[in-house]
């Protein structure tokens, strides 16, 4: 029972630099309405990333880290309805109040009061996790039926790609081009692919990513080269679609310049605070009548639409998981990270 679930290790901010590896201390027992999951894989995200190297505002250290995750149910509290021991699931790890103008609008990603696992609660870079129960209440857990574990730890970020994905007319999408080929790029990309834009071009630095999507069937351009190839990649009017999954100023600034009249303008990746502004050309926006847009997180209906992806073509996303590791390796994990050679890493207990 979760009441004696404990055994296994766990991964815990302290500070920028400092997370450690401990052993996880016994969970609590399962409360009312809540639901206790042991790990199955927790995989890294680039917040997890950036809160490593520089530290996060919104984390209560000590904290467990982690919030892409897929385990099974081993425990559910009294009112915890609509879920059962041993379900797989995967979550929508930011969880609204459930009760101001944007939960009620169902765009619980946008609450103001929102929480999210492995910030505000105990993550699943450990070998159990605790759902609070207004996640529960909330249906922030997804299940994920027979899905590998690994794949289903991608529920939650392939969800941030659905949600901005969902901004646009997807059906009226010829050509799309992708700014950056970090796990967040390549989940784009691919997932362009899979909602049926046929002409996907993407801006990647050479290295293994860049060969990765290349071997995957994906026009990928040097980004000192883009600004002369841009209009011979996309039939002389430039792109249906510009997503922008790089966290840099000057992409940021310039990626209007590639989008086709009338187009679409994705600012999915954000900026750090205190350097997050950029100049864009106003003539441009507004001569070429363009649609930019911010979009940012997901709710537990993107989870479900991600799951679904993944489950009906797993094979088109497997190969995104380059890295495969013990929860204990997670400074190994990171090491591999920042030598540019891995996609999406996936801790497991």
């Amino acid at each position: 029972m979760a009441n004696n679930a404990g055994a296994g290790n766990s991964v815990v901010y302290y500070a920028p630099g400092d997370v450690r590896i401990e052993e996880m201390k016994p969970i609590e027992s399962t409360g009312d309405g809540e639901v206790t999951i042991k790990v199955e894989a927790c995989a890294i995200c680039g917040t997890d990333i950036k809160s490593y190297l520089k530290g996060n505002p919104r984390i209560k250290p000590p904290m467990i880290m982690g919030h892409e995750f897929c385990g099974e149910i081993i425990e559910v509290g009294s009112n915890a309805n609509g879920y059962k021991v041993g379900q797989r699931v995967t979550m929508a790890t930011t969880i609204g109040c459930g009760d101001c103008i944007y939960c009620n609008q169902g765009r619980t990603n946008l609450c103001r009061s929102a929480e999210a696992i492995g910030f505000h609660y105990p993550g699943a870079m450990a070998a159990y996790v605790k759902i609070p129960a207004k996640a529960v209440r909330q249906g922030h857990l997804v299940d994920v039926g027979e899905l590998d574990s690994d794949l289903a730890a991608l529920g939650e970020p392939l969800s941030c790609v659905v949600n901005g994905l969902g901004r646009v007319p997807i059906e009226k999408i010829g050509s799309a081009l992708v700014l950056g080929l970090g796990p967040l790029g390549m989940l784009h990309a691919v997932t362009l692919r899979q909602k049926g834009v046929e002409d996907v071009s993407c801006v990647e630095f050479p290295g293994r990513r860049a060969q990765m999507a290349r071997e995957m069937g994906f026009t990928v351009v040097d980004p000192a080269n883009i600004d002369n190839a841009c209009l011979d990649l996309s039939q002389g009017e430039g792109f249906d679609l510009v997503v922008i999954t790089a966290p840099s100023n000057q992409v940021q600034s310039n990626a209007m310049k590639y989008a086709k009249k009338g187009g679409y303008v994705s600012y999915f990746a954000s900026l750090p605070v205190g350097d997050e502004f950029i100049n864009i050309n106003s003539r441009t926006l507004h001569y070429n009548e363009l649609i930019a847009y911010g979009t940012s997180d997901s709710t537990a209906e993107h989870v479900k639409e991600a799951v679904s992806m993944l489950r009906k073509n797993p094979d088109a996303y497997r190969p995104l998981v380059t890295h495969k590791l013990s929860m204990t390796e997670f400074h190994k994990a990171m090491d591999i990270i920042k030598e540019g050679s891995a996609v999406k890493v996936v801790l497991v207990p």
